[in-house]
């Protein structure tokens, strides 16, 4: 089987680069191996939301709370797990299957209905929605997972494009909720009411450090070529597409679940690349 590059077509594109891989054989051990990280990840993921939608049920953790950990955390579980992929090129489509899934549970919370139904999909639903309505699940959490199905699928651990654009929409603009709420009472935007100084800052520095800390992390345990940057001129350009984006996310027109991600990745392909 032959599955770890993508047919040559890909390969002709601006960005074949995106798609390209090794015509290696998918040998069986590595398919192996893609499974059980797949697995390992599912198992995390699920452990995980369990571990905050449970108390969210409960009335231990307000419901906003849970759905900003988990909309924060996700994604540094995830990524922080690559590295135990092979470096085939099909080893993205088996992890795409752990957004997908959550896509899938989203989508069945979203049609739930009502919390009084019951289930792992409407507590789901429950604990990421701000009113309680598990229809909410179709909006913001669900385009969250379909952003992060696109960049595993097309972008992995090829180019940092996918990784920033992930760890800016987690990161920034989770700690920017998180941070904002308690402590941006007294510094509002002038022209946002709704958003502060104190979570444009957390946003900054959120998706600065986060992106950096899982670039280095994913470098350093071979997942991720080093980028011809220099540590400084990763630095500085990360900290550019995190203030850029805080901008962005103060833009009160569109779901910041996806007008972040965009900013992020577009910014990435022409700073980083």
């Amino acid at each position: 089987i032959d599955a770890t590059a993508p047919p040559p077509f890909f390969a002709t594109l601006p960005y074949g680069v995106i798609f390209g891989g090794s015509y290696d054989p998918y040998a069986p051990s590595l398919i192996f191996r893609d499974l059980l990280s797949t697995v390992l990840c599912i198992a995390g993921a699920s452990a995980f939301v369990k571990g905050v939608t449970y108390p969210a049920s409960m009335g231990y953790i307000e419901s906003r709370d849970a759905r900003k950990i988990i909309h924060t955390v996700s994604v540094p579980l995830f990524l922080f797990l690559w590295p135990v992929y092979s470096h085939a090129y099909g080893a993205r489509v088996f992890a795409s299957i752990v957004p997908l899934l959550q896509a899938v549970r989203l989508f069945l919370a979203g049609s739930s209905g009502t919390e009084s139904d019951g289930g792992l999909e409407t507590e789901l639903a429950g604990a990421i929605s701000r009113s309680g309505d598990a229809k909410e699940a179709l909006g913001g959490p669900f385009i969250y997972v379909l952003v992060m199905l696109i960049s595993t699928l097309f972008f992995w651990a090829d180019s940092p494009i996918g990784v920033v654009s992930m760890a800016t929409m987690a990161l920034g603009d989770g700690l920017a909720d998180l941070i904002g709420r308690r402590f941006g009472s007294g510094n509002k935007w002038s022209f946002n009411r709704s958003k502060s100084m104190a979570g444009s800052a957390a946003f900054v520095a959120g998706s600065f450090v986060g992106s950096l800390g899982l670039i280095t992390w994913l470098t350093n345990m071979g997942a991720m070529d080093p980028l011809a940057l220099g540590t400084m001129g990763l630095v500085g350009r990360l900290f550019a597409i995190a203030v850029i984006c805080a901008g962005v996310e103060l833009i009160p027109l569109g779901d910041d679940n996806w007008t972040v991600p965009l900013s992020a990745a577009l910014l990435s392909a022409i700073l980083l690349n």
